[in-house]
């Protein structure tokens, strides 16, 4: 295993799952699949032996790193890189990188989410293992999800012919990425069978990719070198309270990925990977384990209730519904059918244009 980074992404408002996901309560801290660990301490613990806790670093908002910390004790507090405001995920990569090449300038670096579900941790431990060794060759990784059926919520990669396979693991040329297509586009890729969603992590040497961003996003490349020249200094935080604000929104996919051609690998994994983007998918992975209704807190009553996600801490009661989301906090109530949970952000937006942002 090469001297790798894991840097986690623990930012992003999760609008998709208010009430319980808010901005000072955002998904990662938030005890969706399990009932006595969030989903940032899992994507930490599972991290594990593979990167000591020295080496996993946290790209994430001031408002949640105080609970962050509470969550995940291991590791060092120098290790939060703190974002004056989200800047979506190529500034975010950025940060990370620099702050990284700073305590190893040939550190191999993983980006990883903390709002990723993944049932098999040995096998995600085991490719993120061959994934580092490819990068630490100087190559561009990715992993690439088997899909499960033909989703356009996800953008999609196209691999090449196969170089090589260590450790049974198969790592294959990437062709290129797609965004996310309409619903015939996506009955073909998976019809087709070398298409994989694209999970959104990537493994890559922290020199490779910053060279990326000098040579694809040259404005953000250089605000990202102002900043890494005062990295450990007094003036940091003042220059990074200066410069955040202004730096432009844009992904890792846009500023990079669609742009990079040589170097790029991909390996095909299937290891019961969801991301958890609204309350279908959060009912999806949870009902594989209770069946039937999904129950987290206090024990409801519920009388001819069927294909229903009921999250409360207090008694809900529920009589002849069917394929609701019932979601119970100390200030909101949301009921809403689970074929709309996509539609949940709409409710967020109309908060913010009403200025109703103690519900925010």
């Amino acid at each position: 295993m090469p001297n790798a980074y894991a840097l986690i992404m623990a930012g992003g408002a999760g609008t998709r799952l208010w009430p319980l996901s808010r901005e000072k309560r955002p998904k990662p801290v938030l005890r969706l699949v399990e009932k006595d660990r969030s989903m940032f301490q899992i994507a930490v613990e599972r991290l594990q032996p593979l990167f000591p806790p020295e080496r996993i670093l946290v790209v994430a908002g001031a408002d949640p790193t105080p609970l962050l910390k509470e969550h995940a004790p291991q590791l060092p507090n120098e290790n939060y890189i703190i974002e004056p405001v989200g800047r979506d995920t190529a500034p975010a990569v950025g940060l990370g990188a620099i702050h990284i090449r700073h305590r190893d300038p040939e550190a191999v670096m993983a980006v990883l989410t903390a709002d990723h579900y993944i049932a098999d941790v040995e096998k995600f431990r085991h490719v993120l293992d061959v994934a580092c060794r490819v990068a630490a060759q100087g190559m561009i990784v990715t992993l690439g999800i088997k899909p499960a059926f033909a989703s356009t919520g996800f953008g999609y990669i196209e691999r090449g012919p196969l170089e090589r396979v260590i450790d049974g693991v198969e790592v294959y040329i990437l062709q290129r990425f797609r965004e996310k297509p309409d619903q015939a586009t996506a009955d073909s890729f998976v019809a087709d069978g070398r298409y994989s969603w694209n999970s959104g992590m990537f493994i890559w040497p922290v020199k490779r990719v910053l060279a990326e961003f000098e040579r694809h996003v040259p404005t953000l490349y250089t605000e990202l070198e102002r900043l890494a020249s005062a990295i450990g200094t007094t003036g940091y935080e003042n220059l990074l309270s200066e410069i955040w604000p202004q730096v432009k929104r844009i992904s890792v996919d846009y500023a990079l990925m669609e742009h990079i051609q040589e170097g790029v690998r991909v390996i095909p994994v299937e290891m019961g990977w969801t991301d958890i983007g609204n309350f279908e998918t959060l009912y999806d992975i949870l009902s594989l384990q209770s069946g039937g209704n999904v129950i987290h807190g206090k024990e409801p009553l519920v009388i001819d209730t069927a294909r229903t996600l009921v999250f409360s801490d207090r008694l809900v009661a529920t009589l002849g519904v069917e394929d609701l989301v019932i979601i119970d906090t100390d200030d909101v109530l949301l009921i809403c059918h689970r074929d709309r949970s996509q539609d949940v952000k709409q409710l967020v937006e109309h908060l913010k244009k009403s200025q109703r942002n103690e519900y925010l």
